[in-house]
């Protein structure tokens, strides 16, 4: 199964991920806490120091992604539905990439 499209939009969204890390880690600093979990109408119910507020959806969706990269060669039923398995890796890869913009995007237009 040929996996450039997933392994290459997986890249460029890891590559975004820690560049807004770190542009909100440099703008907020390592001291504060920031909110990690949300309830559905985005009230912040859960607060977390920012090395790890910033950090672990981004170590997450490269998890994910070596994951989704090995899996193919281990399971041959993940190669049996190459574009169901791709639209799953990229589904899952955009979860957790909007998970974590709503983390920056709150650190960043927030006080606390």
């Amino acid at each position: 199964m040929k996996m450039t499209l997933p392994l290459t939009a997986s890249a460029a969204l890891l590559t975004a991920m820690v560049a807004a890390s770190i542009w909100g880690w440099w703008l907020r600093g390592s001291e504060v806490e920031l909110a990690v979990h949300f309830l559905l109408d985005g009230t912040p119910n859960r607060y977390a120091p920012a090395p790890f507020a910033f950090s672990i959806v981004p170590l997450a969706a490269a998890f994910a992604t070596l994951l989704f990269a090995v899996t193919p060669r281990f399971d041959p039923k993940a190669s049996a539905s190459p574009r169901l398995y791709k639209g799953l890796w990229l589904l899952v890869l955009l979860t957790l990439a909007t998970g974590h913009a709503l983390i920056v995007w709150h650190a960043l237009t927030t006080v606390r």
